[in-house]
Protein backbone atom coordinates (compact mmCIF):
# COMPACT_ATOMS: atom_id res chain seq x y z
CA UNK A 1 0.00 0.00 0.00
CA UNK A 2 1.09 3.54 -0.73
CA UNK A 3 0.77 5.51 2.64
CA UNK A 4 2.18 8.47 0.94
CA UNK A 5 -1.13 9.43 -1.47
CA UNK A 6 -3.52 8.71 1.06
CA UNK A 7 -4.66 12.27 2.69
CA UNK A 8 -5.71 10.30 6.09
CA UNK A 9 -3.25 7.48 7.36
CA UNK A 10 -4.47 7.13 11.45
CA UNK A 11 -2.31 4.29 13.66
CA UNK A 12 -4.99 3.08 16.35
CA UNK A 13 -3.25 1.48 19.11
CA UNK A 14 -5.36 -0.55 21.25
CA UNK A 15 -3.38 -1.31 24.60
CA UNK A 16 -4.73 -4.40 25.85
CA UNK A 17 -1.97 -5.34 28.53
CA UNK A 18 -2.27 -6.27 32.26
CA UNK A 19 -2.02 -3.81 34.61
CA UNK A 20 1.56 -4.62 35.98
CA UNK A 21 2.60 -3.50 32.37
CA UNK A 22 0.98 -0.61 32.50
CA UNK A 23 2.08 0.11 35.61
CA UNK A 24 5.95 -0.35 34.97
CA UNK A 25 6.45 0.75 31.42
CA UNK A 26 3.30 2.99 30.49
CA UNK A 27 1.13 2.32 27.69
CA UNK A 28 2.71 1.22 24.53
CA UNK A 29 0.64 3.93 22.52
CA UNK A 30 1.98 6.61 25.16
CA UNK A 31 5.60 5.33 23.86
CA UNK A 32 4.56 5.30 20.37
CA UNK A 33 3.52 8.63 20.87
CA UNK A 34 6.72 10.24 22.49
CA UNK A 35 9.19 8.43 19.63
CA UNK A 36 7.29 9.40 16.87
CA UNK A 37 6.95 12.76 18.26
CA UNK A 38 3.66 13.86 16.38
CA UNK A 39 4.78 12.92 12.77
CA UNK A 40 1.73 10.32 12.40
CA UNK A 41 -1.69 10.71 14.04
CA UNK A 42 -1.65 7.87 16.95
CA UNK A 43 -5.06 7.48 18.27
CA UNK A 44 -4.54 5.33 21.22
CA UNK A 45 -7.72 3.02 22.99
CA UNK A 46 -7.68 0.71 26.21
CA UNK A 47 -9.20 -2.97 26.29
CA UNK A 48 -9.01 -5.81 28.87
CA UNK A 49 -11.04 -8.40 26.87
CA UNK A 50 -12.39 -9.36 24.00
CA UNK A 51 -16.01 -7.16 24.05
CA UNK A 52 -13.78 -4.22 25.17
CA UNK A 53 -11.31 -5.24 22.07
CA UNK A 54 -14.55 -5.18 20.07
CA UNK A 55 -15.79 -1.77 21.29
CA UNK A 56 -12.29 -0.49 20.35
CA UNK A 57 -12.44 -1.89 17.18
CA UNK A 58 -15.79 -0.45 16.36
CA UNK A 59 -14.66 3.28 17.76
CA UNK A 60 -12.12 3.15 15.08
CA UNK A 61 -14.55 1.63 12.12
CA UNK A 62 -16.92 5.16 12.91
CA UNK A 63 -13.31 7.35 13.54
CA UNK A 64 -13.26 8.59 10.45
CA UNK A 65 -16.32 8.61 7.39
CA UNK A 66 -14.12 8.70 4.23
CA UNK A 67 -12.67 4.60 5.43
CA UNK A 68 -14.92 3.40 3.19
CA UNK A 69 -13.14 5.18 0.31
CA UNK A 70 -9.35 3.45 1.10
CA UNK A 71 -7.53 5.10 -1.86
CA UNK A 72 -7.72 8.31 0.31
CA UNK A 73 -8.17 7.27 4.16
CA UNK A 74 -6.46 4.14 6.03
CA UNK A 75 -7.06 3.20 9.41
CA UNK A 76 -3.70 1.17 10.89
CA UNK A 77 -4.35 -1.22 13.77
CA UNK A 78 -1.70 -1.67 16.14
CA UNK A 79 -3.15 -4.18 19.34
CA UNK A 80 0.02 -4.04 22.15
CA UNK A 81 -1.09 -7.27 24.28
CA UNK A 82 0.59 -10.81 25.52
CA UNK A 83 0.32 -13.75 23.50
CA UNK A 84 0.75 -17.47 22.23
CA UNK A 85 0.98 -18.65 18.73
CA UNK A 86 -2.51 -20.09 19.23
CA UNK A 87 -4.00 -16.65 20.89
CA UNK A 88 -3.95 -13.47 21.91
CA UNK A 89 -4.10 -12.63 25.67
CA UNK A 90 -6.14 -10.19 26.53
CA UNK A 91 -5.60 -7.69 30.30
CA UNK A 92 -5.44 -9.37 33.13
CA UNK A 93 -5.83 -12.87 31.31
CA UNK A 94 -8.71 -12.66 28.58
CA UNK A 95 -7.60 -15.79 25.72
CA UNK A 96 -8.90 -14.55 22.01
CA UNK A 97 -8.63 -17.03 19.81
CA UNK A 98 -7.41 -16.46 16.13
CA UNK A 99 -10.89 -17.77 14.85
CA UNK A 100 -12.30 -14.68 17.55
CA UNK A 101 -10.09 -12.20 16.27
CA UNK A 102 -11.04 -13.18 12.90
CA UNK A 103 -14.64 -11.97 13.45
CA UNK A 104 -13.99 -9.24 15.62
CA UNK A 105 -11.63 -7.56 12.76
CA UNK A 106 -14.40 -8.78 10.16
CA UNK A 107 -17.07 -5.30 10.41
CA UNK A 108 -13.63 -3.08 9.63
CA UNK A 109 -12.28 -4.79 6.77
CA UNK A 110 -15.85 -4.55 5.14
CA UNK A 111 -16.01 -1.18 6.19
CA UNK A 112 -11.99 -0.62 4.05
CA UNK A 113 -12.87 -2.77 1.54
CA UNK A 114 -10.37 -5.59 3.11
CA UNK A 115 -7.63 -2.92 3.12
CA UNK A 116 -6.50 -3.27 6.91
CA UNK A 117 -3.27 -3.41 8.15
CA UNK A 118 -2.48 -4.89 11.55
CA UNK A 119 0.46 -5.23 13.78
CA UNK A 120 0.40 -7.51 16.94
CA UNK A 121 2.84 -6.23 19.35
CA UNK A 122 2.49 -9.76 21.26
CA UNK A 123 4.69 -12.68 21.91
CA UNK A 124 4.26 -14.69 18.67
CA UNK A 125 2.35 -12.16 17.29
CA UNK A 126 3.09 -13.13 13.86
CA UNK A 127 1.47 -16.07 14.56
CA UNK A 128 -1.52 -14.21 13.66
CA UNK A 129 -1.49 -14.94 10.01
CA UNK A 130 -3.28 -18.13 11.60
CA UNK A 131 -6.04 -15.63 10.57
CA UNK A 132 -5.92 -16.83 6.94
CA UNK A 133 -7.53 -20.33 8.25
CA UNK A 134 -9.98 -18.89 10.25
CA UNK A 135 -12.09 -17.00 7.69
CA UNK A 136 -15.94 -17.65 8.15
CA UNK A 137 -18.39 -17.75 5.28
CA UNK A 138 -19.06 -13.80 6.15
CA UNK A 139 -15.78 -12.81 4.59
CA UNK A 140 -16.98 -11.81 1.19
CA UNK A 141 -12.81 -11.47 0.10
CA UNK A 142 -10.76 -14.04 0.78
CA UNK A 143 -8.23 -11.50 2.71
CA UNK A 144 -7.96 -11.58 6.32
CA UNK A 145 -5.87 -8.47 6.75
CA UNK A 146 -4.32 -6.18 4.29
CA UNK A 147 -0.75 -7.00 5.67
CA UNK A 148 -0.02 -8.04 9.15
CA UNK A 149 3.67 -7.22 11.33
CA UNK A 150 4.60 -9.21 14.63
CA UNK A 151 7.15 -11.15 15.98
CA UNK A 152 7.97 -14.67 15.51
CA UNK A 153 8.75 -15.18 19.19
CA UNK A 154 8.39 -14.57 22.81
CA UNK A 155 10.10 -10.98 22.87
CA UNK A 156 10.22 -8.85 25.55
CA UNK A 157 8.00 -5.50 26.19
CA UNK A 158 10.51 -2.40 25.48
CA UNK A 159 12.77 -3.59 22.58
CA UNK A 160 9.51 -4.76 20.66
CA UNK A 161 7.76 -1.32 21.15
CA UNK A 162 11.11 0.12 19.98
CA UNK A 163 10.93 -1.92 16.75
CA UNK A 164 7.95 -0.67 16.14
CA UNK A 165 8.45 2.49 16.43
CA UNK A 166 11.22 2.02 13.94
CA UNK A 167 9.03 0.01 11.36
CA UNK A 168 6.73 3.09 11.59
CA UNK A 169 8.64 5.59 11.34
CA UNK A 170 10.23 4.21 7.96
CA UNK A 171 6.87 2.76 6.43
CA UNK A 172 4.59 6.35 7.60
CA UNK A 173 7.31 8.92 7.47
CA UNK A 174 9.96 8.07 4.95
CA UNK A 175 7.90 6.33 2.99
CA UNK A 176 9.48 3.32 2.75
CA UNK A 177 8.02 -0.17 1.44
CA UNK A 178 6.68 -2.70 3.68
CA UNK A 179 9.79 -5.63 3.25
CA UNK A 180 12.35 -2.58 3.94
CA UNK A 181 10.18 -1.03 6.74
CA UNK A 182 10.75 -4.76 8.57
CA UNK A 183 13.96 -5.25 7.44
CA UNK A 184 15.34 -1.34 8.69
CA UNK A 185 13.25 -2.34 12.14
CA UNK A 186 14.79 -5.62 12.47
CA UNK A 187 18.27 -3.43 12.83
CA UNK A 188 18.32 -1.54 15.86
CA UNK A 189 18.16 -4.33 18.21
CA UNK A 190 17.04 -7.23 19.80
CA UNK A 191 13.49 -7.70 18.76
CA UNK A 192 12.77 -9.33 15.77
CA UNK A 193 9.17 -8.38 13.28
CA UNK A 194 8.23 -10.18 10.58
CA UNK A 195 5.49 -10.02 7.82
CA UNK A 196 2.83 -11.29 5.58
CA UNK A 197 0.14 -9.84 3.23
CA UNK A 198 -3.27 -10.85 2.76
CA UNK A 199 -2.67 -11.33 -0.67
CA UNK A 200 -0.47 -14.07 0.02
CA UNK A 201 -2.81 -16.65 0.14
CA UNK A 202 -3.08 -19.39 -1.38
CA UNK A 203 -5.70 -22.13 -2.04
CA UNK A 204 -4.45 -25.65 -2.23
CA UNK A 205 -7.29 -28.24 -2.43
CA UNK A 206 -9.99 -25.55 -0.54
CA UNK A 207 -7.80 -25.14 2.25
CA UNK A 208 -6.86 -21.63 2.43
CA UNK A 209 -2.52 -20.69 3.80
CA UNK A 210 -0.48 -17.69 4.30
CA UNK A 211 3.07 -17.60 4.45
CA UNK A 212 5.97 -15.24 5.17
CA UNK A 213 7.78 -12.88 2.74
CA UNK A 214 11.07 -12.92 4.72
CA UNK A 215 11.42 -15.79 6.82
CA UNK A 216 10.18 -19.15 6.82
CA UNK A 217 7.02 -18.87 7.82
CA UNK A 218 4.94 -20.31 10.76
Amino acid sequence: MNYRTRKHVDLHVIDAIDKNFIAAWGSEAEMLQKALDGSINIVPYSAVDGASLCDALEEIRSYRATYIHPRHSVPYVHISCHGRKDALVLGESKEMTWSELSEALLPLLKTTDYHLALSLSSCWGYHGASLAYMMSSKYIKRRPYYSLVGPLKDEDGRPLCAAFVEFYRRLFVDFKRLKKSVNLANKIGPAKLDYTKGSHILSVFGIPLSFSSTMSGL
